[in-house]
């Protein structure tokens, strides 16, 4: 591997690290949040050649990498189009996406991507800290920046949450 390719694989890891960094232990639903990963790391390691690895180390988008740090290769490599927020339990942080019911209990979602459900009798919204976008059941799409909180006049039920 040449060190043009391993320094451009230094800086995919580093910003590949930054958007999936470490979860606070209470958004965590169970154990290793990297177990997934690190299982499809190891069923991939060795089934691409380097020139593979390196369409998808510079292709762009989240790459998740397995690199020997002995030798500094790259063995393992995908690309990671899943997103997901996970529940925070119990309750919300500051940096979730938070919806609160009329009777005051908090669902709150950290993470970014989308999840459908539905969460009945919502009064109160936060984005925390980042834009965050709350589909209703009547139809409404309701998005709002980073670190904004409102309150609704009337209950809604919410379907989808989007950040």
């Amino acid at each position: 591997m040449t060190k043009q390719f391993l320094a451009s694989t230094a800086v995919l890891v580093a910003v590949t690290a930054a958007t999936f960094g470490p979860t606070p232990a209470s958004a965590q639903e169970s154990g290793d949040p990297y177990a997934a990963v690190d299982a499809r790391l190891a069923t991939l390691e060795g089934t691409r050649s380097p020139a593979e690895l390196n369409r998808i180390l510079t292709g762009g988008g989240a790459v998740q990498a397995l690199v020997d740090n002995e030798s500094g290769d790259v063995v393992a490599a995908f690309r990671a189009t899943t997103r997901t927020l996970t529940p925070v339990s119990p309750g919300c942080t500051t940096t979730s996406a938070c919806m609160t019911t009329s009777a005051g209990l908090p669902y709150g979602l950290a993470g970014s991507g989308t999840r459908t459900g539905s969460w009945k009798k919502i009064v109160r919204v936060a984005a925390g800290d980042r834009r965050t976008s709350y589909a209703a059941s009547n139809g409404a799409a309701y998005n709002y920046s980073a670190g904004v909180s409102i309150a609704w006049k009337n209950p809604v039920t919410v379907v989808k949450v989007s950040r």
